[in-house]
């Protein structure tokens, strides 16, 4: 239930994706000991998904095999995808990052912001050795909404108003979409597919980032800490963040509730985490919100299925439809 990797035939590509990040580290233009900080990032794992995504949309357009050019594409993806993560663990205070101790508990606040511009400056290296402007520019745009998102979750946490559910989708995409995108289209840029393509897996990736991020939040709501790898309670209802489901939840709880939910998250009133986790199922917007991520799984797969049938193609369906929850 809670990989969307599970079951899949990715192993070998996600292999591969692996041997490509070891070898980048290595070869890393820096001292032995940030190499050492490095290598404990990318041995911290991961799914993969989006250098998984950047090369299987690269194989639905060309007919060429993986190559160094792609792979230092995909792996540019990652590693600004790994440099943010670093970041958001220091602002959310949290403890697990994929079961292990976050890095910046393991090692300082310096080492986790130090680490996060060393690795952000080796992905747009490799970013500028495929020797494509466009890459560099959609990787630029990527890195600058990721930016962006650390203002506006501060935004969000504060906040002494309802925020909408509006701008709540536009954290999501500023936050978590943009990468996404940002893989999916620099898959295709690589293959020089028409701007139609390009647009399309463009959409493809919004609809998939949009439906990762709200099942994180749900993940966040009903499962258990164990079972998602992250103090995700402590996260995303102690630090008082008005994510798209909290809304949805002060929509559709009753009154009085909503009235306990708009004193914690509004007036910052104190309640047990809990009690509020507890009252934002009992509002019914777990069930509303599944229903949104199955209507993005069906858009981001109708775009898939647009295109001739193909093992990438395919890989790229099955990776979408294991985001479908059914709770």
């Amino acid at each position: 239930m809670f990989s969307p990797t599970k079951k899949l035939d990715v192993e070998k590509d996600i292999e591969e994706i692996n041997n490509e990040l070891v070898k980048l580290k290595d070869n890393a233009p820096y001292d032995e000991e940030i190499v050492n900080l490095i290598d404990e990032v990318i041995e911290t794992g991961g799914k993969r998904i989006r250098p998984l995504i950047t090369l299987l949309c690269y194989e639905m357009f060309s007919n060429k095999k993986r190559n160094n050019t792609i792979f230092a594409a995909a792996c540019a993806i990652e590693i600004i995808h790994n440099a943010s993560l670093l970041i958001d663990d220091v602002f959310d205070k949290d403890i697990f990052r994929r079961k292990k101790k976050s890095f910046y508990l393991k090692f300082s606040t310096f080492s986790a912001i130090s680490m996060s511009y060393s690795l952000s400056s080796l992905a747009f290296g490799l970013a500028l050795k495929t020797k494509l402007l466009e890459i560099v520019e959609e990787l630029t745009k990527a890195t600058q909404n990721l930016a962006v998102s650390l203002f506006l979750e501060q935004k969000f946490r504060n906040a002494t108003t309802k925020m909408t559910k509006e701008e709540a989708l536009l954290l999501i995409d500023r936050k978590t979409t943009t990468l996404f995108e940002a893989a999916s289209v620099i898959g295709v840029l690589l293959d020089q597919a028409t701007q139609e393509d390009r647009e399309k897996m463009k959409e493809f990736g919004k609809y998939f980032g949009r439906a990762f991020q709200l099942r994180d939040d749900l993940l966040s709501i009903i499962a258990t800490e164990e079972e998602i790898g992250k103090t995700g309670v402590i996260t995303d209802i102690k630090n008082r963040i008005q994510s798209y489901i909290i809304l949805v939840a002060m929509e559709q709880a009753v009154e009085e509730d909503k009235k306990k939910l708009e004193d914690y998250y509004i007036e910052k009133k104190e309640f047990d985490v809990e009690e509020i986790r507890f009252l934002i199922k009992r509002s019914g917007a777990v069930s509303t919100v599944v229903k949104l991520v199955n209507e993005y799984i069906e858009r981001a797969m109708s775009i898939l299925k647009s295109y001739p049938e193909s093992i990438a193609r395919n890989k790229l369906i099955e990776i979408t439809r294991f985001l479908s929850l059914n709770l």
